[in-house]
């Protein structure tokens, strides 16, 4: 659309200057640009109306997922993304009319964190709620992948959870090159209660340490390894843990 209205522009501002070099009187000349420039306003004006049918005011049902309700307390004024990351912005609306709405998620199994920017989380699915005004509202939805333990790239002793959901892989990313390795995997459908009980698996499997932390020397690849697991964070819905690897 935006290249429309400058070919628009361009082509008046040609015709324009066309007429005023081709000697006519001065009288003809001001009223041939009186004209472009008449048309040039309604070409923008045309322009600008299209451009805004063009925006979403609808709740975007189909791009998001079941588990979000909508947000009624508000006019949607656009929204758009992809499947990773999605945008709803809403005007006319206000902490009130966003804290009822918190509220609902809350009662649907969405873990909820109300702040200066609220975050609201449900197995793959973060939504991140940001102020831009007294009364715009951002949504931002983000999506993770649902992913399968890495097995062929973890030591065979650092077993996962017997249930829950991988969501968004575990990787080893190098903290000191050659040395130290590190990832964060996280479990939806493991809360605290079963968080502790993954640990205390892992201790019955020749892990030792408690709650907090527990640790093991291992051999990997033909290299000897010390390990440790914690739980970093956990909530009703799902629980984080991080593996730290240090080569000895």
């Amino acid at each position: 659309m935006k290249k429309l209205i400058l070919i628009l522009f361009s082509c008046i501002l040609i015709a324009a200057l066309l007429s005023g070099c081709s000697g006519k009187p001065a009288d003809e000349v001001k009223a041939a640009e009186a004209k472009a420039a008449e048309d040039t306003k309604k070409a923008v004006d045309n322009a600008m109306e299209a451009m805004e049918t063009l925006t979403n005011k609808e709740w975007p049902t189909e791009n998001l997922p079941s588990e979000l309700p909508e947000y009624t307390e508000g006019e949607i004024v656009n929204s758009g993304g992809n499947s990773e990351d999605f945008i709803v912005k809403i005007d006319k609306t206000n902490k009130d009319a966003l804290s009822t709405y918190l509220g609902k998620l809350k009662d649907l199994g969405w873990h909820v964190e109300e702040g200066k920017e609220s975050i609201a989380e449900k197995g793959i699915y973060e939504l991140r709620f940001t102020w831009q005004g007294d009364d715009h509202l951002q949504i931002n939805l983000y999506t993770s992948e649902v992913r399968a333990w890495p097995a062929d790239k973890m030591p065979p002793d650092v077993i996962p959870p017997s249930e829950g959901t991988l969501i968004g892989g575990a990787e080893l990313y190098e903290s000191v090159p050659g040395q130290i390795w590190y990832t964060n995997y996280t479990y939806d459908g493991i809360n605290e209660e079963k968080a502790n009980a993954y640990i205390d698996m892992l201790i019955s499997k020749g892990w030792s340490g408690d709650s907090s932390m527990i640790s093991k020397d291992m051999e990997w690849n033909g290299k000897k390894y010390h390990a440790t697991i914690e739980l970093y964070e956990t909530n009703e819905n799902s629980s984080t843990f991080t593996l730290n690897l240090e080569l000895r």
